[in-house]
């Protein structure tokens, strides 16, 4: 489990030293980095799920504590002998005393600890222990794993139907376009899939369609089996033969395989039914993991999603009160529950159960319930995570870790891609590439919920902006992590008083107030100040300062954006083997700041409620002799480029920053490999606007850029641009373009439309001028994502051959619109999102004719009004036009439409009797 983190995390750690300009390694410390112990604990990976894994999962926790305690042993001596190396150097200031004096003593420049080795700072005895320890729990490892019992849970063995007959709430609309794809598809042999999340309602949906009266007359053989973890195919296929007694040549024959685990188990039953039933065979396959599939050829795949709020109350009443309706006085407190159930069955009936077992009508006792003030979601939980744990158990050594670390993430929070990415290549558990790989297959294996999981697939980018766990999964990570000394995570006094606190590699706050509180401190440190490597406060914002635990020497990670800090606490500067830091703070840095030489990750926020009125203050000029810097997002702060030669060679991102037209240049040199460049540029009265153009030829000279984000800080409005548009030039490599009051006029986009490779373009706040865009034939040939933003834009209008990849079209603000268009050439499905939208572009969108075979998906929300309206409706492009799922409130709106009135410009009591009379919600 967490063997194979520890295992990346130690050599990242002796990796760093090696290659550190800053320190080096003799003796035999290095060839830890060649121990071959990843590979070995990857020999589990390829186990059937069939085998129990206790006495594996046990001896992975014993290898992790060795591996952590060389580490402590490693890093407590790297520590002591960076602060030592002060005082051998003879570099202390002369007078300088206490804190303020160690902390101007400290060096911030490379040679000066060049020297340290690892015969300095660490005995050789260490290392030899280290690799005999190791290489006996190897060879036991490699034993266990090839001796792995059978799982003894008899709840996991092959079964047929119960012959229960459940009633399915929701997923009308996923059952009847499954049961259309089932019964229309004339192949001899189709797989009809059926992905979701453990207890998300696959069986009780594939048992709808197995006892659905016209699938009973389509298909004259049925079979069911209930395949689970410990299923040997040929079990499953005498199940199947035995169920289908009599002829069955020629004959249509439904195969329902419920809750597959592995490939190879559905590879050999195909294979087999093929050879020894001439018929035509379909196999409908439940399953948590999509990558059981051997092939997507002949493979229909229908994700299951949540159940929504109103569906999720259904279930819950139905599961408690039967047909008894909810009493009144429980109505509010039923509504919260099940919302916090997030949608997944299995949650609603497992809290419904314990409900329903406690006969108890007492509204405060339900009240307590829907505020988790007792602790009948925590047993809801400890049951749910018996169904959930096994999907955890067997992921792959190289994702368990990751999928631990989401836990550690408040609830209700999108966690955006850029935050995971940074978080984990520190603790160097990845190289930056493999991060999106790892959080796109968790989203694959139904574990995490990406930005566009809404139980179809979405064919806008970007694919993985935002992950987040269900609850229940939450429950099961953080109770993993917690056991593992992974993290903890801390919401009330309590919590820091308990026993398993000691040794917890990460403190995680839901409440930033505990580190105010004396008693909760004195616990914590003394628990966990030699083991922890990250404190982070995830609680909700705090605008008062608190301590934020400089105590802890080891620290790696130190997150406070959700504290607001007065002044930059120097304290910090102490804590020198940090490689994150995020801190919200209006005070200035500190020139001190490159003392923090390890640090990869600098993120630095201001508080939200202070605006001055002044140019903004500077990035202290040290910043450029931290080397090992990889991402600066430094919101607010003007960065200035040195006059010496001094550059960040390995920066991939720089964003927030301020800069002027005069500066950009300066910068674009001093960066080298960024991929992410995100700048807000100052414009001055005196300033000539067409100097704009030539910020981006600067830019255009990044050849490793992949994105931009550029906006103006004080924009005018400008419409007699003097350059020609070939003078603006962007990297050819540019993937994503984000650009906000420029106030270009339409003509330049030529040169955007030009770039072979770009995918998202987003542009704000006027970044265009102009009533009418017609883009170039055949420009835009990568585009797949198009925002437009508060423009003043009247007709939108791609050319023959343009957008020819376009999914996603979001124009938002744009009260002039009034001609939209969707490309009769796109052959893929996409959608178009209005927001406050003119009517016009409501009636063009209702015209929409795309290609044949393919839909676009319009979304229309209206926020002037007390409660906003949104419209949603389906255009398919066939020569029958067929209309599915249409919101019927559309069509009353279309009335309002079709009489020219805008309803933003109505009085608000005539529209009022408007939704009144139409039965709109209001």
């Amino acid at each position: 489990m967490t063997a194979y983190g520890a295992v990346n995390s130690l050599r990242n750690t002796l990796d760093y030293i090696l290659h550190s300009s800053h320190s080096s390694l003799v003796g035999s410390s290095p060839y830890i980095l060649h121990s071959p112990l990843q590979d070995i604990l990857e020999k589990l990976d390829s186990t059937s799920t069939s085998k129990s894994r206790k006495k594996v999962n046990a001896l992975d926790g014993r290898i992790k504590y060795l591996i952590w305690e060389f580490e402590d042993i490693l890093e407590s001596l790297l520590y002591q002998q960076i602060l030592s190396q002060v005082e051998d150097e003879g570099i202390m200031k002369e007078g300088a005393c206490g804190f303020q004096g160690l902390l101007e003593s400290l060096p911030s420049q490379p040679q000066i600890v060049r020297n340290f080795n690892m015969a300095r700072i660490m005995n050789e005895s260490h290392v030899t222990s280290l690799m005999e320890r190791l290489k006996e729990m190897e060879e036991e490892y490699v034993y266990e794993v090839d001796n792995m019992p059978e799982d003894d849970d008899e709840d996991e063995s092959i079964s047929t139907r119960s012959g229960n007959k459940p009633k399915m709430i929701g997923l009308s609309n996923t059952f009847q376009h499954l049961k259309e794809q089932v019964m229309k598809n004339e192949y001899e042999h189709y797989i009809f899939a059926v992905v979701g999340t453990a207890g998300i309602g696959k069986t009780a949906l594939a048992e709808t369609l197995f006892d659905d009266p016209d699938i009973l007359g389509h298909f004259e053989h049925r079979a069911w089996v209930t395949v689970g973890r410990k299923s040997q195919s040929d079990d499953v296929l005498r199940s199947i033969l035995t169920q289908m007694s009599g002829i069955t040549q020629g004959k249509k024959c439904l195969v329902v395989l419920d809750d597959v685990w592995e490939g190879q188990t559905l590879k050999s039953l195909m294979i087999s039914l093929s050879n020894m039933l001439d018929a035509s065979i379909h196999i409908l396959v439940t399953t948590r993991d999509s990558n059981v599939f051997f092939s997507r050829s002949f493979l229909y795949t229908i994700f299951v999603p949540f159940l929504n709020e109103e569906e999720s109350k259904e279930l819950l009443c139905e599961k408690v009160f039967g047909e008894k309706e909810c009493p009144f006085q429980l109505d509010k407190a039923v509504t919260k529950i099940a919302k916090k159930c997030e949608g997944l069955p299995l949650t609603i009936v497992t809290v419904a159960d314990i409900l329903s077992k406690s006969h108890n009508t007492d509204p405060k006792y339900w009240d307590d319930v829907a505020e988790m003030r007792n602790s009948v979601f925590t047993d809801a939980y400890n049951e749910i995570s018996k169904v959930l744990f096994p999907s955890y158990d067997y992921l792959p050594q190289y994702l368990k870790m990751p999928f631990l670390y989401l836990g550690v993430f408040p609830p209700d929070y999108d966690i955006p891609l850029s935050k995971i990415t940074n978080m984990l290549s520190t603790e160097g558990w990845f190289h930056r590439g493999s991060v999106w790989e790892c959080l796109d297959e968790l989203c694959t294996r139904n574990l995490a919920l990406s930005n566009h999981s809404t139980g179809h697939i979405s064919y806008a980018i970007p694919k993985i902006k935002t992950c987040r766990l269900h609850s229940s999964w939450r429950y099961v990570c953080r109770g993993e992590a917690q056991k593992n000394k992974f993290y903890h995570v801390f919401k009330k006094l309590v919590d820091g008083l308990e026993d398993d606190v000691e040794g917890q590699r990460c403190l995680c706050l839901e409440n930033n107030l505990l580190f105010g509180i004396k008693e909760f401190c004195t616990s914590v440190r003394l628990n966990c100040a030699s083991s922890a490597r990250s404190l982070l406060f995830y609680g909700p914002y705090h605008q008062y300062p608190i301590p934020v635990g400089d105590d802890f020497k080891l620290l790696g990670k130190l997150d406070v954006l959700n504290q607001r800090l007065y002044t930059f606490p120097t304290k910090i500067l102490t804590l020198v083997l940090l490689k994150y830091l995020a801190v919200t703070c209006n005070g200035e840095l500190p020139t001190t700041i490159s003392k923090l030489f390890n640090l990869r990750v600098l993120i630095v926020h201001p508080h939200s409620n202070i605006r001055i009125c002044r140019a903004p203050s500077s990035v202290p000029i040290q910043i450029w002799d931290m080397k090992e810097l990889e991402h600066i997002e430094i919101l607010g702060k003007s960065l200035v480029a040195p006059s010496h030669s001094a550059c960040l060679e390995i920066l991939s991102t720089l964003v927030g920053v301020h800069a002027n037209t005069c500066t950009i240049l300066e910068l674009s040199r001093k960066v080298p490999c960024i991929r992410k460049f995100g700048v807000q540029i100052e414009l001055t009265p005196y300033d000539e606007h067409d100097d704009l153009i030539n910020c981006f030829g600067c830019v255009s000279t990044l050849e490793s850029l992949k994105t931009l984000k550029c906006g103006i800080t004080n924009p005018v409005v400008k419409y007699d641009y003097a350059f020609p548009s070939s003078s603006m030039m962007f990297p050819s490599g540019l993937r994503k373009l984000h650009l906000s009051g420029m106030g270009f006029p339409w003509e330049y986009m030529d040169v955007i439309g030009s770039l072979p490779y770009l995918k998202v373009l987003k542009l704000r706040a006027y970044a265009f001028l102009g009533s009418k865009w017609e883009a170039r034939d055949r420009s835009f040939q990568k585009l797949e994502f198009l925002l437009i933003e508060d423009s003043d834009l009247v007709q939108w209008k791609p050319s023959s051959g343009s957008f020819p990849e376009l999914r996603h079209l979001s124009m938002k603000h744009c009260y002039k619109l009034e001609e939209i268009h969707w490309l009769s050439h796109c052959t893929c499905g996409g959608n178009i999102e209005l927001v406050n939208w003119n009517p016009k572009a409501l009636n063009c969108a209702e015209l929409l004719q795309p290609c044949p075979m393919t839909w676009v998906d319009v979304t229309a929300t209206y926020s002037f009004d007390e409660k906003p309206i949104t419209i949603m409706f389906t255009r398919y492009g066939s020569k029958e036009e067929t209309w599915k799922d249409v919101d019927e409130d559309f069509f009353r709106v279309g009335v309002v439409l079709s009489l020219g009135l805008c309803l933003y410009e109505l009085d608000s009591f005539i529209v009022l009797l408007l939704l009144v009379s139409w039965g709109l919600p209001h």
